[in-house]
């Protein structure tokens, strides 16, 4: 192997990848981030591994599922609230993990290794934590800092039609552009969502036999239109691009309470708007050198900016595939060095990212990877020399925390190996711990069932291949399994206009208007798991988790029911939902309430987290403390009991294999993702296996009723409707 030849200091055993020799000559080490170790043998074996931030950067990490992809974005998402308080920092949080950063490190074998680093634990008060404004009702006050939002002022038609799923230039595409030019016109720079639902309400041009369009298209996207009040993310303001790209704050936007197009909505937004305003922040950097007016406009007030996503390959497909964020970010590191604009994105699917933003970028960090295409993915796109030893099967083998690393700087010779840093803060996502002693685990064989009940805290028990496939939705577009309707669009019909809603409703019924009625289908996630209930007593389990409702599916008496309250305990950190668990099991067995000490014994919940994460129950009401026992104050109904057999009995249901288009597919608001997790918290000794699909076909309805319009799901296989969202506003 070619030897490595880099920039680097023998006095500090410290080397610096991504920075110019000239750069360096003037700056050395300074606002370089601490990334890791090389991990390889030769004269830099164990020295400090530091990335170049003075300049903008466009740095892809790719890694199956548990490698230390997450992992790695979180350890520079601390350097950078470190080491660089010049610039603004944008995380995107796809499933509401990086809140914990305000925390220190709690977890004992990740401190251990912290020591040996020199390193200790530490939490950022750096960090800012918006939610969608829609989301405020439903989330704790102290979980998040303040609230984001969008004026629909800031969406482009391109960007309507592809959240809304229609061509740009189909009779659906064309009304947007008209409907969007005419609300500008008349209520200016601020019109709001309300304002456009009415234009295509009352505006009769729309309507002229010869200008307009017809009835059913105006219908189809003014019931859009309706959904979006529903989305939770627009306001008459907006929220300013100065409130969210500030010098040494690191601002997460937590956009896991969104469907996922509306998700890609607000990326794509977002990334717009910084290049822009980077761009005439450039300009008027060079006015000030020149002495010329400024402009005061708090819009384009930021300093550069990193913007870093995980789970890029939804944002931005291959294959000529495009979401709401494709193009703005495609732009983003086209053109976005010069105006200081970086970009940091993550996928567990290198292979499936276009190619057009692979293209433009200068460091390459690959963990583990299973599948072939995505090995050849990343090693067509290496930056630098990749030598042979680093290429085909030597990706699927790399030991857990561990990254070969490309830099397209002259001043690396070659790719080399990195050990990822340990986290200084808590790490949510607890997909990795970075410890040698946890490689072992890391086989692409599966693990072998321990002898005593574990209380996991990684994937580990998950073979690679079951991580890729079960995680996404679909990895390709054959045909999947799916449950067989027998709700036929006529009978459907007849349903929604008998629908009755509230008390005047049931005594009355009927007289519905149906505005639009759809077919679509709901992920539920098909879970395996084993439960050690004694040492050598090994039982299995299987589940059925809705992933558009978050809560436990069954089928009593041939009903559709749901649990009730597991969607909460979801967006709960692991050991809060742990707590939770512990206390509904002692309420269901009618046990005396437990006190401190009683639930970190029996409960199993670390010493020194139990207290700290019961204030904070308690101060989200969750659990009530008195004459110091601890007392459940949620509405919960679950399964207390892995082994209950109604768990199993959404499985009973006739499944066939069929072709689903994309779009057809509502997207999960809870995935699979947390539910490796979720379960062994609900159950002690439980530990997930396989998590897989199966689709269920539900009718989604718009109905009008008194004069307003409410969106009816109803289940097409019982006939039974299950969940109702009022329409506000609507006329």
């Amino acid at each position: 192997m070619e030897e490595l030849s880099v920039i680097n200091d023998p006095d500090t055993r410290r080397i610096l990848l991504g920075r110019k020799a000239s750069l360096y000559s003037r700056e050395g080490f300074r606002g370089a981030l601490h990334i890791g170790r090389v991990d390889e043998d030769g004269p830099f074996k164990g020295w400090d591994v530091y990335v170049d931030a003075l300049y903008p950067h466009v740095i892809f990490v790719a890694g199956a599922r548990g490698s230390g992809k997450s992992y790695t974005l979180g350890v520079f998402v601390e350097e950078l609230a470190e080491k660089n308080p010049y610039v603004g920092t944008i995380v995107i949080d796809p499933v509401g993990i990086y809140w914990s950063m305000k925390l220190p490190n709690r977890q004992s074998d990740e401190i251990r290794t912290l020591t040996s680093w020199g390193l200790t634990p530490k939490g950022y008060d750096n960090v800012r934590i918006f939610i969608p404004v829609g989301a405020a009702k439903d989330v704790p006050k102290g979980t998040y800092d303040a609230l984001f939002s969008l004026k629909p002022s800031m969406l482009t038609v391109e960007d309507w039609a592809l959240t809304f799923g229609v061509d740009r230039f189909s009779p659906s595409g064309m009304l947007l552009e008209k409907v969007l030019e005419h609300v500008h016109e008349e209520y200016g720079e601020d019109y709001s969502l309300e304002d456009i639902i009415h234009t295509l309400e009352e505006w009769e041009e729309l309507r002229d036999k010869d200008r307009g369009f017809k009835p059913d298209t105006i219908r189809a996207i003014l019931s859009r239109f309706y959904a979006a009040r529903s989305w939770g993310v627009f306001s008459e303001t907006g929220t300013a691009l100065s409130d969210l790209s500030k010098p040494g704050i690191i601002t997460v936007i937590d956009v896991s309470f969104l469907e996922e197009n509306v998700g890609a909505l607000v990326i794509g937004v977002l990334a717009r708007r910084i290049l822009q305003a980077r761009k005439i922040a450039t300009r008027q950097e060079a006015a000030k050198i020149l002495d010329l007016p400024e402009s005061r406009k708090r819009e384009i007030q930021i300093p550069p900016t990193w913007l870093i996503i995980d789970e890029a390959h939804t944002l931005m497909p291959s294959g000529g595939k495009k979401t709401p964020a494709t193009d703005a970010l495609i732009e983003y590191v086209k053109q976005g060095r010069r105006p200081g604009c970086s970009l940091i994105f993550a996928t567990q699917q290198p292979a499936a990212i276009d190619s057009r933003v692979l293209s433009q970028l200068d460091m390459l960090f690959v963990h583990k990877l299973v599948f072939t295409d995505d090995v050849r993915a990343v090693e067509k796109r290496m930056p630098t020399v990749l030598p042979k030893e680093y290429q085909g099967v030597f990706v699927k083998r790399l030991p857990i925390g561990v990254a070969i690393v490309g830099d397209r700087a002259d001043t690396t010779s070659r790719a080399l190996l990195v050990r990822v840093r340990p986290r200084r803060s808590q790490h949510e996502g607890r997909e990795i711990a970075v410890d040698a002693s946890l490689e072992a685990a890391q086989t692409e064989e599966p693990v072998s069932e321990p002898s005593s009940p574990p209380v996991p805290e990684s994937d580990a028990g998950i073979k690679d291949e079951e991580r890729n496939d079960s995680m996404a939705v679909t990895r390709d577009e054959g045909k999947v399994r799916a449950l067989v309707s027998r709700i036929m669009e006529d009978k459907a019909r007849a349903l929604f206009s008998r629908y009755k809603h509230g008390l005047l409703g049931r005594v009355l019924g009927g007289g519905n208007e149906i505005v639009s009625m759809e077919l679509k289908f709901i992920p539920v996630w098909e879970v395996e798991y084993s439960v050690f209930s004694q040492p050598r007593n090994v039982l299995t389990g299987i589940t059925y988790i809705d992933g558009y409702h978050g809560e436990f599916i069954h089928v009593v008496d041939g009903k559709i029911v749901f649990s009730r309250g597991l969607k909460h305990i979801y967006k709960l950190p692991r050991m809060q939902s742990k707590i939770i668990g512990y206390l509904y099991a002692v309420q269901q067995k009618g046990l005396p309430a437990p006190n401190l000490s009683e639930i970190i014994a029996k409960g199993h919940i670390p010493a020194e987290i139990a207290e700290r994460d019961l204030a904070l129950l308690r101060d989200a009401r969750f659990v009530v403390e008195k004459d110091g026992r601890y007392f459940l104050n949620m509405d919960l109904m679950l399964p207390y009991e892995p082994t209950d057999p109604v768990l199993a009995s959404f499985g009973r249901l006739l499944v066939s294999e069929m072709t689903i288009a994309p779009e057809d597919i509502l997207s999960a608001n809870f995935g699979k993702e947390r539910v490796k997790d979720l379960l062994p918290a609900l159950w002690p000794g439980v530990v997930v296996k396989k998590i897989g699909v199966i689709y269920r076909p539900v009718w989604v309805g718009v109905i009008k009723h008194k004069g307003k319009q409410y969106k009816v799901f109803l289940d097409a296989v019982t006939g039974v409707f299950e969940k109702e969202l009022p329409l506000l506003g609507a006329k």
